[in-house]
């Protein structure tokens, strides 16, 4: 069980590191990359010897936020030492890859949002309230005192609209919007990012192409969902967009992505209106939101999809 931290807490406990390892979640999204790339910037600026391990693949479409260059992925066998290991925006230990093998830490910290943390770390700051990590690091930016400049605030501007739907989703607060007023202060600019998120590649709309003829309505068609097959799978191919189309379906409740990446490994990405989809996703050691969740599921794709329709089925 972890300690809970208040947000000075977490700044002074940074602070005080010299040797620091930021950790983003796998399959990284822009919530992850953004929070832990303005945080990386910051770091450095304070002298901090510091890395930032992604064990996974990064997205085209996140290649334009400032630094994504410094990103590393671990290698097994390999060891760093440090005083800090900072995971950002992630849930569970199995959502970091092998950078908890990789990285010999005095302390693991957990910096997240989601309200099916399962508090694995030694010490944690979670708001569940919050709608991105990113709107997380503006407070704890805040809190301490922490100047920020314009490829910070670009960085944390695109955490936030990515986990809330640019400002759509029901997790959209009052403090979510000043959050993301100061940012465009620090000069964060919302069209420039918008437009770098949006462009969308001629291979991922021949993809999708591909997949929609997979769409299929089920539990009195409430649930929608997609699935993309191993032989049609290309990990330079972003498929991120891809759940919005059964997701704004008129009377869909749930839809549901399901991605073979191997043979016997497939991703799911879900969205509701109502159904609270995190419990399907922990039911599976996934986790999430109430209303956006995701998970894997160590199966192939039929077989994958019928046990999560059939535990989906429970709560339909």
């Amino acid at each position: 069980m972890s300690k809970e931290l208040t947000l000075k807490e977490t700044g002074s406990m940074l602070l005080a590191a010299q040797k620091i390892v930021l950790c983003c979640h796998v399959s990284p999204d822009g919530d992850t990359l953004g929070s832990a790339l303005g945080l990386y910037r910051f770091l450095k600026q304070q002298g901090k010897d510091i890395t930032l391990f992604v064990d996974d693949d990064i997205n085209k479409s996140l290649k334009f936020l400032p630094g994504v260059d410094c990103c590393k992925r671990p290698e097994a066998g390999q060891k760093l030492e440090a005083d800090v290991l900072c995971v950002i925006d992630a849930s569970s230990a199995d959502r970091i890859g092998i950078v908890n093998d990789v990285v010999e830490a005095k302390c693991l910290m957990n910096i997240d949002h989601h309200i099916s943390n399962t508090r694995f770390a030694d010490y944690l700051y979670l708001d569940p309230v919050a709608a991105a990590t990113g709107e997380v690091m503006c407070m704890l930016f805040d809190e301490m005192g922490w100047e920020m400049d314009k490829e910070i605030a670009t960085c944390f501007y695109t955490a936030i609209t990515m986990d809330c739907g640019s400002f759509r989703y029901s997790n959209t607060t009052s403090r979510t919007m000043n959050m993301a007023a100061k940012l465009l202060d620090c000069g964060a600019k919302p069209n420039e990012i918008a437009d770098a998120m949006d462009v969308r590649e001629r291979a991922n709309v021949e993809l999708w192409v591909k997949v929609l003829p997979t769409l299929t309505f089920t539990f009195n068609d409430k649930v929608a969902y997609i699935s993309l097959p191993h032989e049609l799978y290309n990990k330079d191919i972003s498929t991120d967009n891809f759940i919005s189309y059964p997701r704004y379906i008129e009377g869909v409740d749930v839809a549901i992505f399901f991605k073979a990446v191997e043979s016997e490994v497939t991703r799911v990405s879900m969205r509701s209106a109502e159904t609270d989809v995190s419990q399907i996703a922990l039911h599976f050691g996934g986790g999430g939101h109430i209303r956006a969740a995701g998970c894997t599921i160590y199966a192939p794709l039929e077989e994958a999809r019928r046990q999560l329709l059939e535990e989906l089925g429970k709560v339909m």
